[in-house]
C-alpha cells in the first residue's frame, strides 16, 4: 500500500490563493491545465499544481477527466464567502481537509493519532512512521519529514516572517492550533470560545454520527474524527459547545443515570449550517 505525499509541492497554502482558484474554476474548468494558468492565477508553474491539491484536498473542487468544477462545498463558499473573510470559512476547509484521508492522510493521521499535546517534529515523525509502518504503508523517510514539516508550516507561525505584509503564512494558521512554545516545540492547542462557532463542532457530531442520530458523550470523546480530535478541544470545552447546541435546539442531551447520551433534534445538511451562520 502507497500514500501519495509531497503534492503539495512544498507550498503551504498562502493568503489569497484559495479564493483566487474559487473564481478561476468558477470561470474556467479547464484552468489547471491551460498554458495561462500561471498568468490568470499568478503563480509559479509548481504553484499552480499546489493549489490545485489543495483545493482537491479541502473537497473545494472535483477533478474529473482533467476538468476541475467547483464541488457543493466550493459552491456555498464562493456564494456566502467567495474572498474567504470568515473565519467560519476556514474552520469548514480544516474539517475538509482533516477527514479527507485519501488525499490529506498524514494531516488525519496527526489530528487523530498523534496523541502528545508538546511534541517536536521528531516526535511527530515518529509517531506517524510507526502508523505507516504498522499498516504495511511504503513511505520514503525525506518525504515524510517534509509531510511533518508541512503540518507544521499550516497550522503555526513562524515569529522569524510574522509580520501582517508576508503572504507566506498559512490561513489555517489563525485558527491556532498548533502554538509554537520554543525553538523547535510545539503544543497541540485548543480554541478560544469566541473562535469557535458551535455550527462548526455540530457538523463535525453530525459526521461522526453518520446515519444514527445519537451518540454517548464517551463515543464522542474517543472516536476518529470527533471534534476532541479534529478542533483539538477538551471535554469541558465540548460540554460548553453541547450546551449551546442545546440552546439553540439542536441536540437533547441525557445525562440522567450516567447515561450522557446526545440525541440529534434535527439533522441539518452543509448547505444550512452555511446559510445559518452567513445569513
Amino acid at each position: 500500500m502507497k500514500v501519495k505525499m509531497k503534492r503539495h509541492e512544498s507550498f503551504s497554502i498562502r493568503e489569497g490563493w484559495l479564493a483566487k482558484g474559487l473564481k478561476a474554476v468558477k470561470d474556467n474548468d479547464k484552468i489547471f491545465t491551460s498554458p495561462e494558468a500561471t498568468d490568470i492565477l499568478g503563480v509559479g508553474t509548481n504553484m499552480v499544481k499546489s493549489l490545485k491539491y489543495w483545493m482537491l484536498a479541502s473537497k473545494l473542487i472535483i477533478d474529473k477527466n482533467r476538468t476541475v468544477f467547483l464541488s457543493d462545498f466550493g459552491e456555498l463558499l464562493y456564494k456566502y464567502d467567495k474572498y474567504l473573510e470568515d473565519k467560519f470559512s476556514w474552520w469548514l476547509i480544516h474539517i475538509m481537509m482533516i477527514l479527507n484521508e485519501n488525499d490529506a492522510y498524514i494531516f488525519n493521521s496527526f489530528f487523530n493519532k498523534c496523541n502528545s499535546k508538546n511534541f517536536s517534529k521528531r516526535d511527530i515523525y515518529e509517531q506517524i512512521s510507526n502508523i505507516l509502518d504498522s499498516q504495511n504503508i511504503e513511505y520514503s523517510e525525506k518525504i515524510l519529514q517534509d509531510e511533518v514539516n508541512m503540518i507544521i508550516k499550516t497550522y503555526s507561525i513562524d515569529e522569524k516572517i510574522d509580520n501582517p505584509e508576508n503572504n507566506f503564512i498559512c490561513p489555517l494558521s489563525d485558527l491556532n492550533l498548533i502554538k509554537k512554545e520554543d525553538k523547535d516545540l510545539y503544543e497541540k492547542n485548543k480554541p478560544e470560545y469566541k473562535d469557535l462557532n458551535y455550527l462548526i463542532v455540530y457538523y463535525l457530531i453530525t459526521i461522526v454520527i453518520g446515519d444514527k442520530d445519537n451518540i454517548s458523550i464517551n463515543d464522542l470523546i474517543s472516536i476518529e474524527n470527533s471534534p476532541i480530535k479534529i478542533l483539538n478541544l477538551d471535554k469541558n470545552l465540548l460540554n460548553e459547545y453541547l450546551d449551546e447546541m442545546k440552546r439553540n435546539n439542536l441536540i437533547i442531551i441525557n445525562r440522567t443515570a450516567g447515561l450522557n447520551m446526545i440525541y440529534l433534534n434535527k439533522k441539518m445538511t452543509l448547505e444550512e449550517i452555511i446559510r445559518e451562520y452567513y445569513d
